[in-house]
């Protein structure tokens, strides 16, 4: 009898031992590594009409957003008459529907200092932004010109798209001339300077219509070649290049009448169907908000943009 509780004895600590020695060997362990969050995938943009323009505007092609002056100038093409550039208040009214009149047919615009430069066909137009006199006239000889979307650079640099002769112009120095021939830079539409590149829409040499064929592309201004900036698939009749002030770019297709977001990695998001027409856009970083021509329906929409 004593041998067996001897025994019991020891079989009982040899439990206890056997579960003091894992309880102790599991507090050993190292602990588990926490499990890092996934990356969050970057905020999608949304866009909220917040008015619609429509009185003084005539085959509206581009706006752009003066701060100084707290204005929008908007370029109306007029397919029945002389052009002309309207001023238009930041909430949604015409100043001045004939701003600048009597011009042929503006399109791009961009400013720089007291300027805005705007392109009317064959020519560049310097503009004083107090007086809206034309103050210098950049002519570009011959029959086969036709002038459209404006850049400026932070030299003071500006280049013009030509989109029906494939050409990028540059006006330097007093200088007005042609500044790239590509055969990957075939019916250039909308450009903009992005840090040492120039980004542009425009046709490959493989493509049956380059103008309704664009793609995004970058030329260098090292050396001035080009690179793809989303493949080499057309992407529709694009037309405005547009920075988002994030690394994105706002994109309109004029002949799909689409407004698009950029982003690397992401391509083109649709954001939004304004209709045909949709032209050059303008992105005011600081207010949050994006103002959209609209050709065929004589529209400007002003968007409050959340990203």
């Amino acid at each position: 009898m004593l041998l067996h509780r001897n025994l019991v004895s020891r079989g009982i600590s040899f439990a206890l031992a056997f579960v003091l020695l894992t309880v102790f060997s599991i507090g050993c362990q190292p602990a588990a590594q926490e499990e890092m969050p996934a990356e969050e995938a970057p905020a999608p943009v949304v866009l909220t009409e917040v008015w619609v323009l429509e009185e003084g505007l005539n085959r509206p092609e581009s706006a752009i957003y003066d701060a100084t002056r707290d204005m929008l100038y908007v370029s109306n093409i007029n397919f029945d008459g002389p052009g002309s550039i309207a001023k238009v208040s930041t909430d949604g009214m015409t100043v001045d529907s004939m701003w600048v009149s009597d011009l042929k047919a503006p399109k791009g615009m961009a400013h720089g200092g007291d300027r805005l430069y705007v392109t009317d066909v064959n020519a560049l137009l310097e503009i004083d932004l107090d007086s809206g006199e034309i103050m210098a006239e950049h002519v570009v000889e011959g029959d086969e010109v036709y002038l459209n979307d404006v850049t400026v650079g932070e030299d003071g640099a500006v280049y013009v798209s030509d989109s029906r002769f494939s050409k990028v112009y540059a006006l330097q120095d007093g200088s007005f001339d042609i500044w790239l021939e590509h055969d990957n830079v075939l019916m250039p539409n909308g450009v903009h300077v992005v840090g040492d590149e120039l980004y542009i829409a425009a046709g490959d040499s493989a493509a049956e219509e380059p103008g309704g064929a664009r793609y995004l592309q970058a030329i260098s201004f090292a050396d001035r070649s080009v690179r793809a900036l989303h493949g080499t698939e057309p992407e529709g009749a694009l037309d405005a290049i547009e920075p988002d002030g994030m690394g994105g770019l706002f994109i309109s297709d004029w002949g799909g009448g689409r407004l698009m977001h950029f982003r690397d990695g992401e391509g083109l998001t649709l954001l939004r169907t304004p209709g045909e027409g949709t032209a050059d856009v303008e992105f005011v970083a600081d207010t949050q908000m994006l103002y959209v021509p609209v050709m065929m329906s004589n529209q400007l929409i002003a968007f409050a943009v959340s990203m």
